[in-house]
């Protein structure tokens, strides 16, 4: 999933709007933006055990927590519904665009396509949130604002959490903050030019044709049309009860 997509399961199951939650159901794609300073397997793929960091040493950005939480695939928070090989909804209709995203990138058809093509999808997902259901993206580009004053305690926090130089994590957030900005999903050409484009720069070091990229985001936009919202509540339930145990 991508931020308003997080935005929208995370303040769905929690019943609750706050700054940290909100980078908190971010906060673990750090690992996609970060310059291998930040693995995955540090905060999005241990949810659990940087929570309780942060209750035992930084009680008051518990919500960081609970939003990290949330997002992870782990124990079936968020990702789960998205990325699953089995039931996730941008894995399943990543499928039927994989042939194009190989062809974007030249190579063969394959799992390596189909991640990205999953991203596709993730990101046509957004778009309509930004398009149908603007108060998601009013919440995320509010949250995200409004985190700021907290964000030296933040970074402090993960820097001890991950023994990295303080500097290194503010580095670190406000690069994924600024590829996940609020306003590069508020247009298709803005989502191709920020996000698909350096996302295919950063995990394969090529430069692709727009024309494509914006071809195979209008085909995502179709596939997903008319399930999207269904999906996104049925993430909602999953995690709450995965969770949340309500």
């Amino acid at each position: 999933m991508l931020p308003l997509s997080h935005t929208y399961v995370s303040t769905k199951a929690t019943n609750r709007r706050t700054p940290l939650l909100i980078l908190g159901s971010i906060l673990p794609d750090i690992a996609t933006t970060s310059e291998q300073q930040i693995g995955r397997d540090q905060i999005h793929n241990s949810p659990k055990e940087f929570a309780n960091f942060i209750e035992q040493n930084y009680s008051n950005l518990s919500d960081l927590g609970l939003g990290v939480r949330l997002h992870s695939q782990i124990d079936g928070g968020a990702d789960f519904y998205s990325d699953d090989t089995n039931v996730g909804y941008a894995v399943l209709e990543g499928a039927k665009i994989s042939e194009d995203v190989a062809s974007l990138l030249e190579i063969p058809d394959g799992n390596v396509s189909l991640v990205l093509a999953h991203n596709f999808i993730e990101m046509a997902v957004d778009l309509y949130l930004y398009q149908n259901q603007r108060e998601v993206w009013n919440i995320y580009n509010s949250g995200i604002k409004d985190v700021k004053t907290k964000m030296p305690q933040v970074a402090k926090c993960i820097s001890s959490y991950m023994n990295l130089d303080k500097s290194v994590v503010s580095n670190e957030i406000s690069n994924m903050i600024n590829f996940l900005h609020p306003n590069n999903f508020c247009s298709i050409k803005n989502a191709v030019e920020k996000i698909a484009l350096p996302l295919i720069k950063l995990k394969f070091k090529k430069e692709v044709s727009i024309d494509k990229a914006l071809k195979i985001t209008e085909k995502s936009l179709d596939i997903t049309k008319s399930t999207y919202l269904s999906y996104l509540d049925n993430a909602v339930i999953g995690v709450k009860t995965n969770i949340l145990g309500s």
